[in-house]
């Protein structure tokens, strides 16, 4: 029988542990890129797909900054039975004071529209973006007897908006 010279042949226990040994190492491997991953997604959905919008509003008048919900009253103008509550629910969920929820004055609204009707212009780009309503149809009316922030008024573009996704 041929010896070769300062080569050994490994025992099978001394083969089976480089083998294990490798196993554990791509296990590891494989965890930490799907825990990675798991990270960067959740990271990409709370601050690029459903970014946190705060409820609260700003008082600019005020000497001194006080924080309170945005009171919202929600009409239905689209004519499509208890979408108003629909938008309600979607509303309160996220922190906002729906304090008045009704039908508007006709039901012929084609563009859902958020209205400013206290001179915060900030508090209705806040409702519109939660619910997904394009700048372009966030207007300022001013009432001095409104007793609240923003109004929304639904159209029927209502499917196209978030609070339709939580309907179905």
């Amino acid at each position: 029988m041929k010896r070769l010279r300062g080569k050994k042949n490994p025992s099978p226990n001394v083969r089976s542990r480089k083998r294990s040994g490798r196993f554990f190492t791509v296990a590891y491997q494989s965890f930490v890129v799907s825990l990675a991953i798991i990270l960067v997604g959740s990271l990409i959905d709370h601050f690029i797909i459903n970014p946190t919008v705060s409820s609260l509003r700003m008082e600019t008048t005020s000497p001194t900054k006080v924080e309170k919900h945005i009171q919202v009253s929600v009409r239905n103008e689209c004519g499509v039975s208890n979408i108003a509550m629909d938008y309600t629910d979607f509303l309160r969920k996220r922190g906002f004071d729906v304090v008045e929820t009704d039908n508007g004055s006709g039901f012929d609204r084609k563009t859902t529209t958020v209205v400013d009707a206290t001179g915060n212009y900030q508090n209705a780009l806040k409702v519109a973006e939660v619910l997904g309503v394009q700048k372009r149809n966030v207007v300022t009316r001013i009432d001095p007897h409104a007793y609240v922030d923003v109004e929304v008024l639904i159209g029927s573009d209502y499917v196209n908006l978030k609070p339709k996704e939580g309907i179905e």
